[in-house]
């Protein structure tokens, strides 16, 4: 039979190891909620760091726009713009017989395929840089340019709204016989390319403009032929991107000498902190 002695032993052995249990327990669970927490602190500091650059970075990416530089290539354009536009009618009269409504010498459709849908290859490898680029300079190309994309894309939009006669595609079978279609004014698929054309070619040389020059001179040779551009609108296309290019590279530039840095960390102490770098 257990004596009195015994079981106060028992109790007392069950209450510490029980209080011991309960203690560790406590102590891992606030562990694992402020390890959580930290956690959960330093990915919402990288997510806003993340956007907040974006949002920088596209600022930026419009106020280079308004520059001396921007006015020379405004102005270097404007007399092959003016040019083109007076022999319009002129080149696509080569390519469309108006009396059978009927496109004339064209290239195989499968050209036609390419330079239409094929564009968006180049453009998603290239933005994909951003990520797995094998330097510093090609990932912050890379990164301005996938930026960039969608402003260009809403610049051509946004000019495509005016109405005037320089926004008349040419005519094609494709089109109404009797109305013109309108939104020719500038051609968006050439403001891409020349954008990204212009910006690689000048980052990182001949190995990367040549390739996407020549893809280049593919789609506009092809938009001409297939009569979705006048030449006036393609020349126009490749002012915009242009413009946009030495206004992404102005950004990059900046960024990559830019010594100082400005970064918001959570400690262990779970507060916030704000570190400041400079590269030597």
């Amino acid at each position: 039979m257990p004596t009195r002695k015994n079981i106060f032993l028992a109790v007392v052995c069950f209450y510490f190891v029980s209080a011991s249990i309960l203690y560790i327990s406590d102590i891992y669970s606030k562990n694992v909620y402020y390890t959580k927490k930290i956690k959960k602190q330093q990915y919402m500091h990288k997510a806003a760091r993340f956007f907040g650059e974006i949002i920088v970075d596209a600022v930026m990416l419009h106020v280079k726009l308004i520059s001396m530089r921007s006015v020379h290539i405004i102005t270097g354009f404007t007399p092959f713009y003016l040019a083109s536009r007076m022999a319009d009618e002129r080149i696509q009269a080569n390519f469309y017989d108006k009396s059978t409504h009927k496109n004339i010498y064209q290239l195989p459709q499968k050209c036609h395929d390419i330079a239409h849908y094929g564009i968006g290859v180049p453009m998603v490898f290239l933005s994909s840089l951003a990520v797995w680029g094998w330097n510093e300079d090609l990932r912050t190309t890379a990164r301005i340019f996938a930026i960039g994309l969608p402003f260009v894309h809403s610049g051509k939009d946004i000019i495509k709204k005016l109405r005037f006669k320089s926004c008349l595609r040419p005519w094609n079978e494709r089109f109404n016989k009797k109305h013109r279609s309108s939104g020719g004014f500038p051609s968006g698929h050439m403001a891409n390319v020349v954008y990204m054309t212009t910006l690689f070619g000048m980052r990182h040389g001949p190995a990367w403009g040549i390739p996407l020059g020549l893809f280049a001179s593919f789609v506009f040779a092809d938009f001409l032929n297939c009569n979705r551009h006048y030449l006036s609108q393609l020349v126009a296309g490749g002012c915009l991107g242009m413009l946009f290019a030495y206004a992404a590279n102005t950004v990059i530039s900046q960024k990559l000498e830019a010594r100082w840095s400005v970064e918001c960390i959570t400690t262990p102490c779970d507060t916030t902190a704000f570190k400041v770098a400079y590269r030597f």
